[in-house]
């Protein structure tokens, strides 16, 4: 069983009580996660970290070594 990790979103224009969302999850799921958050939040100044690493995205908000994540998950 894969172990969890804080993944942490970190959205300057959002309203304050969503400025910072934890989400608790597997390596595997923080690929679809962000990718997800990219879309909904599209255009937002936000910035998202793993387990206190700050994760390098796309302009779209997708990881860009989601294949890192899912080998942590393994």
């Amino acid at each position: 069983m894969a172990k969890t990790g804080k993944l942490v979103f970190v959205n300057k224009d959002a309203i304050p009580t969503f400025q910072e969302v934890h989400i608790e999850c597997t390596p595997i799921s923080v690929a679809s996660i962000m990718s997800w958050y990219g879309g909904y939040y599209s255009g937002d100044d936000y910035f998202a970290t793993w387990n206190g690493e700050k994760v390098p995205m796309d302009r779209d908000g997708c990881a860009l070594t989601p294949t890192a994540f899912e080998v942590l998950g393994e």
